[in-house]
């Protein structure tokens, strides 16, 4: 016997993203930019991942492979900015307006704060702190952003 509920069901729609693919191609741009102007790093990267079994532990990664990193963080989160505005702009997607500007913004702050690291010689466990930290206030941020967004539009129909 099939037992019915006198709830209304509440169905989540998955909206199709038209700006997906295209936030995928710059995704895709950034990094072979990066790549051609670094022809070196995959190499240096798995020196890099070697000195670990010689030396017996991880040392902080050396300024020409953090750099890149960097530039990766400020280009991409340059355009999850952009690609906010744009949802907003033109209400497309508007439900991942909020973790995308979030997102963004904690790209460009790690892009300091690597940057930052680089020149004063910091130590990379407090920049791996300040990253696990900005993850999870973007992340928080951009949920109840969402949450929000998705709350107006239950009311409006």
């Amino acid at each position: 016997m099939i037992r019915q509920s006198n709830r209304p069901s509440r169905r989540v729609y998955r909206q199709h993203d038209p700006l997906g693919p295209i936030s995928f191609g710059i995704f895709l741009i950034i990094v072979a930019v990066i790549a051609l102007a670094n022809p070196n790093l995959p190499g240096q990267f798995i020196d890099y991942l070697k000195s670990f079994g010689e030396v017996g532990y991880p040392l902080p990664p050396p300024e020409h492979i953090l750099r890149p990193v960097a530039e990766f963080c400020l280009l991409f989160g340059v355009w999850l900015i952009v690609l906010a505005s744009l949802r907003i702009s033109f209400r497309l997607g508007t439900w991942s307006a909020p973790g995308d500007m979030c997102g963004g913004i904690f790209l460009i702050v790690f892009n300091y704060l690597i940057l930052d690291a680089i020149k004063k010689h910091g130590d990379i466990g407090i920049l791996i702190a300040y990253f696990i930290i900005g993850l999870g206030v973007s992340t928080l941020v951009g949920g109840i952003g969402r949450s929000m967004i998705r709350r107006q539009a239950i009311k409006s129909e």
